[in-house]
């Protein structure tokens, strides 16, 4: 049972498609003797957004689509909130039991699923590997989460590091100005000079912002992909080659 769309269901199929491939081959076995592998998905969404109540999957040949390898393997998926009624009345009833929409409570199919879900909750072996396969998905999710918050902060950190050089190209701007402004003002030479001081004054402040704001843009970029488990090497190729640092400088933040 599928219940979010965390759009990565193909994936999902492969994984259980190769343990179960695993589990169908005894050691020694002729491969034409593995039995024949199911996947079946129930999906409280449309998986593929393409409007049918029911997908089935198998391989084929790209240049001849409608040649079916007969592998052994098939997926099958559900949009258990389709209201299409393609399938036949027993997985309807079964699918609109999922659904929690209105069943027959005499239906015998609906009686006989309730019994089995009962001995299911009582079996460890299968609720023992339910939680293994759960465990292995919550990993799964926890990493991409943790992948994709590394990619939010070096974004942030490119556009923090991009404000930063256009306040600094601003800055020289404008120091630029203070010194036109200077020579033109050369009869009131000790109002200038005031002038100038405050604005170079204005401009090593913003420039050592800068610095402490890159400094730290570079510190966090490293913790963000070292968290990610990225080599120490790569890191630091990516580092300099992104902030563009001297060897000196790249080998000063990695012996903090």
């Amino acid at each position: 049972m599928q219940v979010a769309d965390h759009h990565n269901i193909a994936k999902r199929i492969r994984y259980y498609q190769t343990a179960s491939s695993m589990e169908a081959h005894d050691k020694g076995q002729p491969y034409e003797q593995a039995d024949d592998s199911y996947v079946i998905f129930f999906c409280n969404f449309d998986p593929f957004q393409l409007g049918q109540q029911r997908y089935v999957l198998h391989k084929h040949i790209d240049e001849i689509p409608e040649q079916i390898i007969e592998d052994g393997q098939t997926d099958i998926l559900f949009n258990v909130p389709s209201l299409r009624h393609d399938v036949d009345p027993k997985m309807q009833a079964f699918l609109d039991m999922i659904a929690q929409r209105e069943v027959e409570a005499t239906d015998p199919l609906v009686v006989k699923l309730k019994e089995r879900i009962a001995v299911v909750k009582r079996n460890r072996k299968w609720r023992s590997e339910y939680m293994r396969r759960s465990v292995y998905e919550m990993d799964q999710e926890m990493r991409e989460k943790k992948i994709r918050e590394g990619e939010r902060r070096i974004r942030d950190g490119k556009r923090e590091l991009l404000e930063g050089k256009r306040e600094l190209l601003e800055g020289k701007r404008e120091l630029q100005k203070g010194k036109r402004e200077l020579q033109k003002g050369k009869r009131e030479i000790k109002e200038g000079q005031d002038r100038l001081k405050e604005k170079e004054q204005l401009i090593q402040e913003r420039e050592q912002k800068l610095h402490e704001n890159q400094q730290t843009i570079i510190k966090t970029s490293i913790l963000a992909m070292r968290e990610l488990n990225i080599d120490e090497t790569t890191i630091r190729k990516e580092i300099k080659e992104k902030f563009n640092l001297s060897d000196k400088k790249i080998k000063d933040y990695f012996a903090e």
